[in-house]
């Protein structure tokens, strides 16, 4: 890894070792590399030690990678690189070895997501709170801790019952167990920094020269370790604000575009050239871009000429998928493109299904990326169980499911009784009747059961649609969503699927052939997870990732921007997530190396949708209309 291999950009920043540094990092403009071979240098001709280099990833695989690109580079073994880490990995190191100070005995452990919610569930059932709300409960929690003030945090945020208390709880269950969970990490590492002035002169003894990656997404409580570990000004952070899309993760990309007035002798470093991308499509995304008042400026391009982007209008969101559909065939017959180069990316999760349904129809293969199929999402497989159970009284497996969700106190005890009644020749829904009948449950329960049991009765001949509207608004099925979601966020995201999932079954006559079409639509998306099939993924799953083809689709207000972004009330807090939006709609179109299309659908949903304000502020030079 020589740094005569580099552009001239990239070469300043890497031989830069002077005063804090920024390297700003258009996309595809070899960031990691700069990165890795910054690290080289300094080893292999600054003479540097290794082990006193911290360099700081967001991920076990980067960092994996990192330190192999590294040992390469310098010819030495992986493990003489042992502060090239994640975040959370250089914490704890620093933590568990100065627990004992905090009221830890040693060895300190990391409790993982299934002990947390064993922990919460004993906090829970202490404070005789539902069950429903563990996973708001985990949300809370995590989201306290990261904002680094966790009670000023819990006193203004949420809607959970006893919220303090639970807090208290979770974080005594913690200690007993003398167990931290992922979040406490940064949080009792900032703690300890600060409150012992020798540790934190030692770890600032300790490393010669600091490094972080991918710095547009670090939170405040990261930042302030940061603050609490640098020592001599030896530091150089890496990243391209252009691409900060993960604010409901904490992450604040303020602190990338403030770090030159942070550090007033701070060098700036401008990686502006695309290696991946088609000039068209860099200048219509550095175009898009400049609309963001907030951004450290930069002037992305590449040496490589292509097509213009295809923008393509249509009436309604099925047309749309089919003609996105039809053009993937072009791309795999006429340019045999591999079906993993293509992508279809969207802003939300509820916008793939017309994309599922349509390659499907076109016999085309497809995979989704870090999500499940439509019909395979919690919300919508439960919702359909009530649609099975109300036409078909023999499915035991579908009303299992359904039997408790939402909440109806039929735990193991009240089951076994409905079980004694079940036998080869009865089903589990006409089991529950007898149980009803025979008055073996207790009131409140065996009450709750037959409301059940007379909704589905009462939903057979409904029309699709309208059952599945009845049962939102009789079990209430809203609050359960919120009660189960990770975040507000999430719980908003689930009800846009049950939203979709409605209009869809609008389009079907009866709840039989709606369950069909539902059906066959999971079949085949089981059947298509392979490797080799067409990329369906939301943008947020996108990032870091390239495709030769990508198909930027429902690029309409109210989905890309989002409706909760523009809806905000604070005209700095909509505006701030406005430019997010735009962020994400940049992060998407630079994820095509030699082709990109965008398209809009007037009628999504059966309403009305006009097209995104972000089209009108791409270059028109660099688009190509279609209709």
């Amino acid at each position: 890894m020589s740094t005569f291999d580099l552009s001239s950009s990239q070469r300043a920043a890497v031989q830069y070792t002077s005063n804090p540094a920024i390297v700003t990092a258009g996309a595809g403009s070899g960031k990691t590399r700069t990165l890795t071979t910054k690290i080289a240098h300094l080893i292999n001709e600054k003479g540097f030690d290794p082990a006193r280099i911290l360099a700081i990833t967001f991920t076990n695989k980067a960092a994996g990678e990192m330190k192999s690109r590294v040992g390469i580079a310098t010819g030495r073994s992986p493990t003489d690189f042992p502060w090239i880490r994640t975040f959370h990995s250089a914490c704890f190191r620093i933590l568990k070895e100065h627990c004992d100070l905090l009221g830890y005995a040693k060895p300190l452990l990391i409790h993982d997501e299934s002990q947390q919610k064993a922990h919460l569930k004993k906090t829970l059932a202490e404070l005789d709170l539902d069950r429903k709300y563990l996973s708001g409960a985990a949300a809370m929690i995590s989201n306290a801790k990261n904002s680094g003030d966790p009670l000023n945090f819990i006193r203004h945020s949420g809607r959970l019952p006893r919220k303090g208390e639970i807090f208290r709880l979770y974080n005594e269950s913690l200690e007993q167990s003398n167990s931290v969970d992922f979040d406490d990490i940064l949080l009792l590492t900032r703690d300890l920094l600060n409150r012992f002035p020798e540790i934190r002169l030692h770890y600032q003894n300790s490393f010669d020269y600091i490094l972080i990656d991918e710095f547009q997404d670090s939170n405040d409580i990261q930042n302030q370790i940061v603050d609490l570990l640098v020592l001599n000004g030896n530091l150089t952070v890496v990243g391209d604000d252009y691409q900060s899309i993960y604010k409901f993760r904490g992450a604040d990309p303020r602190h990338f575009i403030n770090f030159p007035a942070k550090y007033d002798q701070a060098k700036v470093f401008r990686l502006e050239e695309n290696f991946r991308s088609t000039a068209q499509i860099v200048a219509a995304a550095d175009g898009l871009i400049s609309f963001n008042a907030r951004r450290i400026d930069k002037k992305c391009y590449s040496r490589r000429q292509g097509e213009p982007i295809q923008v393509a209008e249509f009436p309604t969101d099925g047309l749309e998928a089919a003609w996105v559909a039809k053009k993937c065939w072009d791309y795999i017959q006429l340019r045999r493109v591999p079906l993993e180069k293509i992508a279809i990316l969207y802003r939300t999760k509820f916008t793939s299904l017309p994309f599922e349904r349509a390659l499907r129809q076109e016999r085309i293969p497809y995979t989704m990326v870090g999500a499940q199929g439509f019909f395979q999402r919690r919300e919508v497989q439960d919702l359909n169980c009530y649609l099975i159970c109300a036409v078909n009284g023999k499915d035991d497996v579908s009303f299992e499911r359904i039997i408790n969700v939402p909440r109806r106190s039929i735990g193991p005890g009240a089951m076994n009784k409905i079980l004694q009644y079940k036998d080869r020749n009865l089903s589990l829904q006409e089991a529950a009747w007898k149980a009803v009948e025979k008055k073996v449950l207790p009131k409140k329960t065996s009450a709750a059961l037959e409301a059940l049991l007379r909704l589905l009765q009462s939903l057979s001949g409904e029309k699709p649609s309208d059952a599945l509207q009845r049962v939102m608004e009789e079990v209430d099925y809203g609050e359960y969503v919120r009660s189960f979601a990770e975040s507000p966020d999430d719980a908003a995201g689930r009800m846009e699927n049950i939203q979709q999932m409605v209009f869809d079954a609008s389009q079907k006559a009866t709840i039989a052939e709606y369950l069909e079409d539902a059906a066959l639509l999971r079949e085949d998306q089981d059947a298509s997870e392979q490797k080799n099939g067409i990329r369906l993924s939301t943008i947020h799953a996108a990032k870091g990732l390239e495709y030769k083809v990508v198909f930027l689709v429902a690029v309409e207000e109210g989905v890309l921007p989002h409706h909760r972004s523009v809806n905000l009330l604070e005209e700095d807090d909509r505006e701030d997530a406005i430019e997010e939006e735009r962020r994400l709609m940049y992060v998407a179109m630079t994820r095509a190396s030699d082709f990109l299309h965008i398209t809009f659908s007037r009628m999504r949903r059966g309403e009305w949708m006009p097209p995104s304000r972000f089209l009108d502020e791409i270059p028109s030079e660099h688009l190509l209309g279609s209709s």
